[in-house]
């Protein structure tokens, strides 16, 4: 998630396109020099070359800043209408491509949600769900909602919404118990006087015993 997230940011930064400018400019410059264009500092081709590169990236990334900040405006305005607190968010877009059976589709926009708000853990949450309830991709669920809860803002219920899920999922389909019991015991420590957190101790003593028993 770390990696996919760097990623993305490097994109939402101008810095791809910056590469780019300053591969076109050096390549422009090597080609002028190698035809015998007249060009600035001929004599000085490393200087040239430099000082190309520079002006290449910064040129690239303020294109690529203008850019993607409009058409980041632009889904803001398709996926985020006026909600970022609230346990139940209209993103009747999104509803739509999963409605539709296109989860891949659904859990790309989240993730594009994620990436452009990223305070929003309603979104990872979202995301966590179609990976693990669509796509029977459990690993990849497991750290959309692990992301979710490491979100300082998160609210109460999305933080409790968010462990109980990693505890399913270490259950359930990454069959891990023994990290089940740990996050069992820090959702009874976090949330204590809860209902969810006594049915978590509950759980936690009956997974015990059958650990016991084995």
């Amino acid at each position: 998630m770390d990696n996919d997230r760097k990623g993305l940011n490097l994109l939402y930064g101008g810095y791809y396109h910056a590469l780019w400018g300053a591969g076109v400019m050096v390549l422009f410059v090597g080609v002028a020099l190698i035809a015998g264009f007249p060009v600035p500092l001929r004599s000085h081709p490393v200087v040239l070359v430099v000082l190309a590169a520079i002006i290449g990236f910064a040129t690239g990334k303020l294109v690529g800043r203008l850019l993607l900040d409009g058409s980041g405006m632009a889904a803001k305005q398709f996926y985020m209408p006026d909600a970022a607190g609230t346990y139940v968010q209209q993103h009747s877009e999104i509803d739509t491509l999963e409605a539709r059976g296109n989860y891949q589709g659904a859990v790309d926009a989240w993730e594009a949600v994620a990436i452009a708000e990223p305070l929003n853990a309603w979104a990872l949450i979202r995301a966590g769900e179609l990976y693990m309830r669509k796509l029977s991709k459990p690993q990849m669920a497991l750290e959309r909602f692990l992301g979710a809860r490491e979100i300082a803002t998160i609210g109460v219920e999305h933080r409790m919404y968010a462990s109980q899920k990693i505890i399913d999922l270490y259950l359930g389909p990454l069959e891990e118990p023994g990290r089940a019991l740990v996050e069992l015991r820090r959702f009874s420590e976090t949330h204590p006087g809860t209902r969810e957190a006594a049915h978590a101790l509950e759980a936690l003593a009956r997974l015990k015993a059958e650990r016991r028993d084995r």
